[in-house]
């Protein structure tokens, strides 16, 4: 049955009656959203603020050298920064705990000289607080705690493993992509030579490196050169915290060699060979060779004006162009006098000068004798 005209209008005028109320509705209830939600985003964001106020700004972590002491240490400060009684340290998987030392000046904790050698050779430290963990960057590490003969920023480490010990002091490394021949840096095996005892066993420096790297994983610290001619990487090889470099020479299965610019641990090395050759080990076992036994006092100089030649420079360590010669008084001979040292001499870039001369004849006046090596 078909709707008429009027049926048509009466249902039209409906559904726009009920448009119409539903148009005055919607204001309503936009309001009434409004009012439910606003206070609702208004407590999150207080709450928000509350808590960052609360937590204030994290603590600041600065590293120092103690002048009086020497010591090295880290500092913790900021506002209202707590004083941890101990935190803890780990460095390459080492990990170690720190003791409060002062609380004055922000929370202050020190490190021996053996951590502080650890932590500069590492390629990854952390600092551990109850609250937080923070990374120790070696850049910022070495700015602040490198030494007078080190360079201020830090040196590049390489990681591998050890796959060949090709002789006493050189090794084959797998680096991941690459294989690497590695030479060690600042020192020499000197086993091509005839064996200085007959306690001396040929092959047996070969067996110490091999005791110390075979199958390890290494760090490779490397130096301002770090290839020699050869087209070897050169390099201070780490094994956990030893540096095999300088172990060999504390056992006397090494001495020192320097090559100029890589100097950054000569000094090390001359102790421990100073050491080796106290307790005549290795190299050094033959009564011959020359040594200075720390229970040895230093022969007597002669008097300032019989003395020929001139002073050094550089602390010791170098000669003038016109004076080449090393003279070292400290060194015990036996019969009081010094040693000399040519600039070609095995010898020579491992001796601290006392004197500097021009010839040989200049050195015997002042009762110099010439070095074994």
């Amino acid at each position: 049955m078909k709707e008429g005209p009027g049926e048509r209008s009466t249902a039209l005028r409906v559904r726009i009656d009920s448009v119409i109320r539903r148009s005055r509705l919607i204001p309503l209830v936009a309001l009434l959203a409004v009012l439910v939600i606003t206070p609702a985003i208004l407590c999150l964001m207080s709450a928000g603020a509350y808590g960052q106020a609360a937590a204030g700004p994290a603590p600041r972590v600065s590293l120092g050298t103690d002048p009086g002491s020497g010591l090295r240490y880290i500092r913790i400060v900021g506002r209202e920064a707590p004083a941890f009684p101990t935190v803890d340290l780990a460095c390459d998987g080492k990990r170690w705990t720190l003791t409060l030392a002062r609380s004055e000046d922000g929370a202050v904790y020190e490190l021996s000289r053996a951590n502080v050698e650890l932590m500069l050779n590492a390629i990854e430290c952390r600092l551990f607080l109850p609250d937080q963990e923070v990374t120790l960057a070696r850049e910022q590490l070495w700015r602040a705690w490198a030494g007078p003969t080190q360079s201020p920023g830090a040196p590049t480490v390489l990681v591998g493993q050890v796959v060949d010990v090709i002789d006493a002091n050189t090794i084959l490394v797998n680096m991941g992509e690459r294989s690497e021949t590695v030479r060690y840096i600042g020192i020499s095996s000197q086993e091509n030579r005839r064996p200085p005892s007959p306690e001396a066993v040929p092959g047996e420096a070969i067996q110490a490196n091999r005791q110390l790297v075979a199958r390890e994983q290494v760090r490779l610290e490397l130096d301002i050169v770090e290839r020699d001619r050869d087209g070897r990487l050169l390099a201070y090889v780490y094994v956990a915290d030893t540096m095999v470099n300088a172990e060999l020479v504390r056992r006397g299965s090494a001495e020192v060699m320097t090559v100029q610019p890589n100097v950054r641990h000569r000094d090390l090395f001359v102790t421990l060979e100073q050491e080796a050759r106290d307790n005549r080990r290795g190299l050094w076992a033959d009564p011959s060779e020359p040594t200075t036994p720390t229970n040895v006092e230093p022969a007597p100089r002669p008097v300032a004006e019989a003395l020929h030649g001139v002073n050094p420079s550089e602390n010791g360590w170098a000669c003038p162009p016109a004076q080449p010669i090393k003279g070292q008084y400290t060194t015990y001979t036996g019969g009081g006098r010094c040693v000399y040292h040519l600039p070609d001499g095995d010898r020579y870039s491992a001796t601290k000068a006392d004197r500097c001369y021009a010839t040989i004849e200049d050195a015997r006046q002042d009762g110099c004798v010439a070095s074994r090596r």
